[in-house]
């Protein structure tokens, strides 16, 4: 497979590497091609397209599996792969530009398509710039929103109903997302009614935040049919993250994205690294007459058709049912603004709960399917550590020495020491590395400190006006010292320099003064707010699956690197208990299969994923119990641990509706997504 992924690009990939990176070009291989369009029945088209065709392996493949389209066609910025293929399909209608360029897309023969197959380029905005060594000017992010909303008024294929929506869907896209996703979007407006949508895209797909639009476009305007799932990582020898393919079927628009029947499903195709051959991806796959990626779309088709699960060593399908699919996207879509725009119905908290597939069939499994809640609609609360913008100013090590802290700062202000009393110097947990063996954060492990300078200020500055001298304190002078250190240092790079209140996150805690407030200076933090010392806390980025952790008596400042857990007045939780449900079998597996996995094999768990997280219906005496575990947790002996642990699952498995014994498989999902992620370590 991968010889004749070499031999499709044609290109000196050594030489062009950090260029393609750059541009998000990870060039398909005709060998997974040909899987792609078989699945797709590319055989079956008059009219194909690739709108992001690279080097044309896309369409090469719709060709190899015996496709006669009376139209064919790509579009392609880069004129390096523009040039490759039309040199390789000089039958093709291939233009150079942007697909998204409305005078581009003016230009093709056909506006509504059979088949629309591409493998969209997956690189952020901010990689594109004018140095970027591409030949044809890649356009930004605003010039991409700004000519996708007026492409989708040229689409045949989308009525004026489906327009309206679609431009709600392009304005509502989150500007931190991959250019997949308004490539997504185009792709799909492309496709005519009865037509298919094929596409490679990452399987980060799956769980990031950004694609919930994306996932809502597909549940209310498509049938999807199959999800591919590369389970080695194996088909981009250059890319970080495991891929999937999906194929899906042009329906009417449906009224609103929970309109899916009763039963109606996809199938989920799971492919092993050992079934890849030199030139195919299935190239191991005995079938008899030859064409081996036709005769596996073939079987696969029929899967779809029984809905059954399969399995071999090779092979593993089963079907995805939509309903809960659609609940998942809804729990996930529901606080974004765009969603509200499409028509549909708010929801109650206690119904956002997002349940994995993977969760979903163990729970089917014990027969069982508990009336979840969210953490929000039992008095739980969910966010994000506390950002500075400038930690290099704000963030210090430091080791306390009565009532004062000897602080050493790093980064511009390296080499500078401080003294500060513990009224300005507050302990802050700051990244992974300072964590503890245990399960408890506390003043008396952490070794970072924040400067809380809101109450104190430079005798400058104290000296405006009467009002500043009264409500702020004289700030001492070594800490005067430092701040006016920071304020002549470059907090930027060498090449663009910044000023300390220019970074972004910095210059909003400038406010002017007011009649009954003085003025506020960058170096004033805003006030602490309850997620920034919550109760317990996860890493956001984990190598393993996140372990909680303890914020003894909510006495450390937490960064912005950890997501945060604490309880409201009104809730019947307690930290303790909420220390020991987060590090359960449930909470675990649960975390594992919800969480987004990066390039590299981190798991990110964010805010988000927590917010959406599905508790069981705890009685008051269960939720004594896992408060009493909780306290034992935080204090037991390392050889303890264990059976502390078990004795959480067996609180968390009676909520759930099952036993001690089915938790263990739990357990095992948990261990299968850490072996996954971690095969993509060193890529």
């Amino acid at each position: 497979m991968k010889e004749a992924h070499k031999d499709a690009l044609k290109l000196d990939l050594a030489a062009n590497a950090e260029r393609r990176k750059r541009l998000g070009q990870y060039f398909t291989g005709v060998g997974l091609g040909r899987l792609l369009a078989s699945l797709a029945q590319a055989e079956q088209a008059s009219s194909i397209i690739d709108p992001m065709a690279g080097s044309g392996d896309l369409l090469a493949s719709c060709l190899g599996i015996g496709a006669i389209p009376e139209v064919l066609a790509g579009v392609e910025i880069d004129e390096i792969a523009y040039s490759t293929c039309v040199s390789r399909l000089p039958k093709a209608h291939t233009l150079l530009g942007s697909a998204f360029d409305p005078d581009t897309l003016s230009r093709l023969q056909v506006k509504a398509w059979d088949l629309v197959i591409a493998n969209p380029p997956y690189v952020r905005y901010q990689s594109f710039s004018e140095k970027s060594e591409a030949t044809h000017l890649l356009p930004s992010a605003m010039q991409i929103r700004t000519d996708l909303l007026k492409a989708i008024q040229l689409l045949p294929s989308l009525d004026l109903e489906d327009k309206r929506l679609f431009t709600h869907l392009v304005e509502g896209y989150s500007g931190l997302s991959d250019l997949a996703v308004p490539s997504w979007i185009l792709c799909a407006g492309l496709v005519k009614p009865g037509g298919r949508l094929a596409l490679v895209v990452p399987e980060s797909w799956l769980s990031r935040d950004y694609a919930t639009i994306v996932h809502y476009m597909l549940f209310r305007w498509f049938d999807i049919e199959f999800v591919v799932e590369d389970e080695h990582a194996a088909w981009f020898e250059d890319a970080q993250v495991k891929t999937t393919l999906i194929v899906a079927k042009r329906v009417e628009r449906r009224e609103t994205v929970l309109s899916q029947s009763e039963g109606a499903a996809y199938c989920h195709v799971v492919i092993s690294a050992a079934a890849a051959s030199l030139d195919s991806p299935i190239g191991k796959i005995d079938y008899q007459g030859g064409n081996t990626e036709k005769n596996f779309a073939l079987q696969a088709r029929e899967w779809l058709r029984n809905a059954s699960p399969q399995s071999t060593e090779l092979v593993r399908a089963r079907p995805v049912y939509l309903k809960l699919g659609c609940k998942n996207v809804i729990a996930s879509a529901s606080r974004q603004k765009w969603f509200a725009a499409m028509g549909e119905k708010p929801i109650a908290r206690s119904e956002g709960v997002y349940i994995p597939h993977l969760i979903h069939e163990w729970l089917s499994r014990q027969s069982t399917l508990p009336a979840f809640e969210t953490f929000e609609s039992q008095g739980v609360a969910i966010g994000q550590g506390l950002r500075t913008g400038a930690n290099g100013f704000f963030y210090a090590d430091g080791e306390q020495k009565g009532s004062t802290v000897r602080l050493r700062f790093s980064g511009p202000l390296i080499g500078l020491v401080a003294e500060a009393p513990l009224e300005i110097a507050r302990p802050v947990l700051r990244r992974q590395s300072e964590l503890p063996t245990g399960f408890v954060v506390s003043p008396e492990i952490t070794t970072g400190w924040v400067l809380d300078l809101r109450q104190h200020a430079l005798p400058e500055d104290r000296g405006v006006d009467e009002l500043a001298s009264t409500l702020y304190e004289k700030m001492p002078t070594a800490l005067a010292d430092v701040v006016r250190a920071a304020e002549r240092s470059n907090f930027g790079t060498a090449s663009k320099r910044q000023k300390v209140w220019e970074l972004t996150a910095v210059a909003p805690n400038i406010k002017p003064a007011t009649r009954s407030q003085p003025a506020r200076h960058w170096y004033m933090l805003p006030s602490f707010a309850p997620r920034h010392n919550p109760d317990v806390i996860l890493a956001r980025v984990n190598s393993t699956t996140p372990t909680a952790y303890l914020n003894k008596g909510r006495t450390c400042l937490i960064d912005a690197n950890f997501s945060a857990i604490w309880t409201l007045p009104t809730t019947k939780w307690s930290a303790p208990g909420l220390l020991a449900f987060m590090n359960s079998a449930w909470s675990q597996a649960v975390i594992e299969c919800s969480g987004a996995v990066m390039g590299g094999g981190a798991l990110k768990v964010e805010a988000t994923h927590l917010r959406r997280f599905p508790v069981p219906p705890f009685t008051d005496p269960q939720l004594r119990k896992l408060d009493e575990l909780g306290e034992l947790l935080a204090t037991t002996e390392a050889e303890r641990v264990e059976e502390t642990i078990t004795q959480i699952d067996t609180i968390v498995a009676k909520a759930l509706g099952s036993d001690n014994s089915s938790t263990s498989e739990l357990r095992d999902i948990a261990r299968a997504g850490q072996a996954q992620r971690a095969k993509h370590k060193g890529r």
